[in-house]
């Protein structure tokens, strides 16, 4: 059989490369692709008994939806990595499924957060609507930085800071099985691989529900734990499960098991 990754132009990390291999070992061909480099037909059909979606650029979801919507199989479903694309929609997802998410405004004219109402409410976080890895994230502490601002040329979240915050976790899932890491808090990205921790019965439901919303089978969340519990402030598909010791088995295992038509690439609704 015969699974190909639809991939980013990212290095491969140490995961991905354990992953191919153990594929390989168990008898499958593994092949890929990078969209962004290429310049792949619009017309294509599939030719892979499995395709896996490991980036979230708009030419590769796009890629793997035009393949999904002929007739292919595809892990992650194309259609949820085109909604975690958009943070104001699975954002909005989220809070009204009823997991904890911050409090969230959309915003393109900066004119907009020149109120009181929005300066009571400092300090306050904004970023991209389509942004990923901490791309562009600003923390606005006071009221004149907040009076500041000056707009943007598309969509920005602005959302409430989750105050008594000591460290990031990342919760990585396979399927049903859930990992995490743990490293000190910081606002943007911090490129060290967290520690190992169990996550727990309260986050872990917190990820497979997430999982369940979106319609997810490989992906990570971003959770802060405030004064009032945990809150997830970021849902990405196919992460790097860095710092995931068993992650390269519990990876080849799922897809080995969807590709052969034992797992569904999408998990249902519970």
């Amino acid at each position: 059989m015969n699974i190909h990754f639809l991939r980013s132009p990212k290095p491969r990390n140490a995961v991905l490369e354990a992953l191919y291999s153990r594929l390989r070992e168990s008898g499958f061909e593994v092949s890929e692709s990078i969209p962004e480099l290429g310049a792949p037909e619009v017309d294509l059909v599939p030719e892979f008994d499995l395709y896996v979606l490991k980036a979230r650029g708009p030419l590769a979801v796009s890629v793997a939806a035009v393949l999904h919507r002929g007739g292919g199989r595809v892990v992650n479903d194309p259609a949820a990595c085109t909604t975690l694309l958009d943070k104001i929609v699975s954002t909005a997802m989220l809070r009204r499924s009823g997991l904890p998410a911050p409090r969230t405004w959309a915003v393109t004219d900066a004119g907009a957060l020149h109120t009181e109402a929005f300066a009571s409410r400092l300090p306050l976080v904004i970023k991209p609507y389509d942004g990923i890895h901490s791309r562009d994230l600003t923390l606005v502490r006071d009221r004149d930085t907040l009076a500041s601002l000056r707009g943007w040329s598309s969509p920005m979240l602005v959302q409430e800071f989750i105050d008594g915050c000591h460290h990031r976790y990342k919760l990585h899932v396979v399927g049903e099985r859930v990992f995490a890491t743990r490293k000190p808090f910081s606002l943007g990205g911090d490129p060290d691989d967290g520690v190992a921790i169990d996550p727990g019965e309260e986050m872990t439901t917190i990820a497979r529900r997430c999982g369940r919303l979106f319609g997810l089978a490989l992906y990570g969340l971003d959770v802060l734990v405030g004064r009032h519990g945990p809150v997830v402030v970021d849902v990405n598909s196919f992460p790097g499960y860095a710092g995931v010791r068993d992650a390269p088995e519990a990876l080849a295992d799922f897809i080995a098991q969807t590709a052969r038509g034992r797992l569904q690439p999408t998990p249902t609704s519970r």
